[in-house]
């Protein structure tokens, strides 16, 4: 970004955020000081991506790792963070007030516009991962948990399960993304791109009725949800509907939940966070999908070509650049339907991730079929960028079988 786009950016957000008329010029005349004595005692600004949960809580968690597992600075230095918005999940902010000061927006807020406003102010920058809610560098795999639950907290989050007369110690999450979060949420705001992304919780039926079968207890999660989910069982709770939930229960649920599974939503983020594994069911796009640690267990959606009137192959994706497509309408620009596991292969991937996690085995020709993925998909995501962007380094997720041997065109 050239030095006039950047003075441009940062007038237009002054103008957005009137409190900045008075609070920039302050901090502009404190600055020179604090790069003064910048090669003594190092200040940092920063915040949390606090709007919404996918990236509040990963990008956090990744961050923390990351600045434990790369920690270069040797000298004194005194970090300030701020919440850009009201967090979305309280209990969250306060397990990482409780690590790192946070301090009012309208006191950090000029100080943080002014270091990541130009390159050579970035050693005062903090708070942000290096690449997003993506972990390139592996660190959740490779430092333990920064952001975790008290024992007196898990505790409370055991009693109010005990309450309800739930086994607290086999439970497995099922979030299902349709377009009421979004659209209750955030109101003045258009989310329709992200419809393709949405799925039925119906499909989802058979599957959750086979962990309750297998002795699991199954939570239905969600902040606000379209439909209740009427399954008659003592270990099943569309927890989305029911008068305990809170975000103090989100954390707690899964942090102790043993499996996630979701159709790519922000609710399994502290799953992610929390390093459970995580089943994926339609990955998208499939170029960007999660491919940083073997706790993902991924299955994709399918591209439907109406021009060939069927399903493409990976390497036909990749060849007609479709593998980074985000919104509903270049999709539709480009003659593509994208069409959701069915009921019963939901069925089959449930079944199969039970069986990995239970067993700890897995068959070898399951194994030579995803090695086969895998080197296709490595060659082409080589190949094939999304401009500067990086989505994997090491691709270490497990792809189900039961996807391949369903869509057996995939591989070609």
């Amino acid at each position: 970004m050239i030095f006039e786009d950047k003075i441009i950016k940062i007038l237009k957000k002054i103008f957005s955020e009137p409190a900045l008329l008075i609070t920039l010029p302050i901090a502009l005349l404190i600055y020179p000081c604090i790069l003064l004595i910048s090669p003594f005692i190092l200040f940092r600004f920063g915040f949390f991506h606090s709007d919404r949960l996918g990236h509040f809580a990963v990008n956090t968690e990744i961050f923390f790792c990351e600045e434990k597992y790369f920690k270069r600075i040797n000298i004194p230095t005194f970090d300030f963070y701020y919440f850009p918005t009201k967090p979305c999940n309280l209990h969250l902010a306060k397990m990482i007030s409780i690590k790192v000061n946070i301090f009012p927006k309208f006191l950090i807020r000029p100080f943080c516009l002014i270091s990541r406003s130009f390159d050579f102010l970035s050693p005062h920058v903090t708070g942000r991962s290096s690449n997003s809610d993506y972990d390139t560098n592996h660190v959740l795999d490779k430092v333990k948990l920064q952001l975790g639950l008290s024992r007196q907290e898990i505790q409370k989050g055991n009693k109010v399960l005990k309450k309800l007369k739930l086994n607290h110690k086999k439970i497995i999450c099922v979030g299902v993304r349709d377009n009421s979060y979004l659209k209750k949420k955030y109101t003045k705001q258009d989310f329709r791109y992200h419809d393709h992304r949405n799925d039925k919780i119906e499909k989802y039926i058979p599957g959750i009725k086979f962990l309750l079968k297998k002795g699991y207890t199954v939570f239905r999660m969600g902040s606000i949800t379209n439909k209740k989910l009427n399954i008659k069982h003592k270990n099943f709770l569309d927890y989305s509907n029911n008068k305990i939930k809170s975000d103090f229960m989100d954390v707690y649920i899964a942090y102790n939940c043993k499996l996630f599974i979701s159709n790519n939503t922000g609710l399994d983020a502290l799953g992610v966070m929390f390093r459970k594994p995580i089943l994926h069911i339609g990955s998208l796009p499939l170029g960007a999908i999660s491919t940083f640690s073997d706790r993902y267990y991924n299955t994709f959606s399918n591209y439907f070509s109406l021009k060939k009137k069927r399903n493409l192959k990976l390497s036909e994706i990749f060849d007609l650049n479709l593998q980074y497509l985000w919104k509903k309408k270049d999709f539709q620009k480009n003659k593509i339907r994208i069409v959701h596991p069915s009921k019963l292969e939901i069925l089959k991937y449930f079944s199969e991730t039970i069986s990995i996690i239970e067993s700890k085995k897995r068959n070898k020709k399951d194994i030579i079929l995803e090695k086969k993925f895998k080197v296709q998909f490595s060659k082409y995501i080589i190949k094939k960028k999304d401009g500067d962007k990086n989505y994997h380094n090491k691709i270490k997720t497990k792809v189900l079988s039961s996807f391949l041997n369903f869509n057996k065109h995939f591989l070609g």
